[in-house]
């Protein structure tokens, strides 16, 4: 065995263990408001179970000062998870975070459960806004299947939850979701949570295993609004930092109040074409990098650049830079060049598409005016 891998493991262990210990009932003061409660949600009884216990050391070393409460709802096995208050704490080798609730039996991956999950979080710690961090295995707007390497959203135990549950099982009182994990960054997902959250942070490609650099970004969490183009920026600047394949990052900060325009422009462009039209897709830049990638990702600009005429563009452009605050990508993507990136991703449906079943459940597609082209 690796011995690096040998140590995560050991210190895995003795984190868990510590979470055992330091079990401390609900917060310090129940019923008192603060400015920001952010609820990060980790999916991690699968094979980013170190990556996670590392997350939440890195969310401990960046916490200090921050103006709020952050908490962490943390599965790493079959057994028990854990709803987390972090603490400040600068080294890294250890968890000092107070365990505020045990889970017993719980799939994390069940709507059900998040849903209990964020609902206790609000009531028990009470804030003027609230922030919601999704931490997982990903992959887009793909449905969930039974046996798995990926996923729509997230993997408990080989069990995925699907995306459109995973929305209504969300308050819809959020300033903000941020998706650590792999493909969020596209339209589809966007539009489906535009009524959840104010803004959005995701990626409309993969994410490295290592997560967002929460050492870096944590106190931004509790900024204003105008800070998360800082955690975007944040998010960017850590991996193009690197010089090796490691250098591989998107990200998007989305308006959700400027998606519905959004649609709407994309419905005037597809009163152009007519049922049985076919769309170019095989020269529109791709934005999955993982081999067997369920569905795949087209640049959204590529893929209205490849399609209709340029000077039918003018205006969906501009709305489309009134709906992306921030965005950023590596020149390549683990060795693989981006030669076209608009801070979104669009799946481009097709006459026969074994796909399209389920794509038609999506909000985007009936809002943009794709069901005219291909039927409700």
């Amino acid at each position: 065995m690796n011995l690096n891998r040998l140590f995560s493991s050991l210190l895995a262990l003795l984190i868990i263990a510590s979470l055992m210990v330091s079990c401390k009932k609900g917060g310090d003061n129940p019923n008192a408001v603060v400015a920001k409660t952010v609820l990060v949600y980790m999916e991690a009884n699968n094979d980013l179970r170190y990556d996670a216990l590392n997350s939440v050391n890195r969310m401990e070393k960046g916490a200090t000062g921050i103006n709020g409460t952050l908490l962490v709802y943390i599965k790493t096995s079959s057994t028990k998870s854990y709803l987390l208050k972090i603490k400040p704490d600068a080294d890294l080798n250890r968890l000092v975070s107070d365990t505020v609730k045990i889970y017993d039996s719980t799939l994390a991956s069940d709507p059900q459960t998040i849903k209990q999950v964020t609902q206790y979080v609000q009531t028990e710690f009470p804030a003027q806004s609230y922030g919601l961090i999704l931490w997982s295995h990903a992959t887009s707007w793909a449905p969930p299947v039974s046996k798995v390497k990926v996923q729509s959203f997230g993997e408990d135990s080989g069990k995925q939850m699907d995306v459109i549950d995973l929305k209504n099982a969300l308050p819809d009182n959020l300033d903000f979701i941020i998706f650590d994990a792999c493909s969020m960054g596209g339209v589809e997902i966007c539009y489906e949570f535009k009524d959840k959250a104010k803004y959005i942070i995701a990626s409309p490609a993969e994410t490295l295993s290592e997560s967002f650099p929460y050492q870096n970004i944590t106190p931004l969490l509790f900024g204003g609004n105008e800070s998360l183009a800082a955690v975007a920026k944040g998010y960017y600047d850590y991996y193009n930092a690197y010089t090796d394949d490691r250098c591989s990052a998107t990200v998007s900060l989305i308006k959700t109040s400027e998606l519905p325009a959004l649609a709407a422009e994309m419905k005037n462009l597809l009163s152009e074409k007519k049922p049985g039209d076919q769309f170019t897709r095989s020269s529109v830049q791709r934005l999955d990098y993982t081999k067997n990638f369920p569905v795949p990702n087209y640049d959204f600009g590529d893929f209205l650049n490849q399609n209709f005429a340029a000077g039918s563009l003018t205006t969906i452009n501009a709305q489309l830079s009134k709906t992306i605050i921030y965005k950023a990508a590596t020149p390549n993507f683990i060795g693989v060049p981006i030669s076209q990136f608009s801070g979104l991703t669009t799946y481009i449906p097709y006459t026969g598409d074994g796909n399209l079943a389920y794509y038609k459940k999506l909000q985007w597609y009936s809002a943009s005016g794709l069901s005219r082209l291909f039927g409700m």
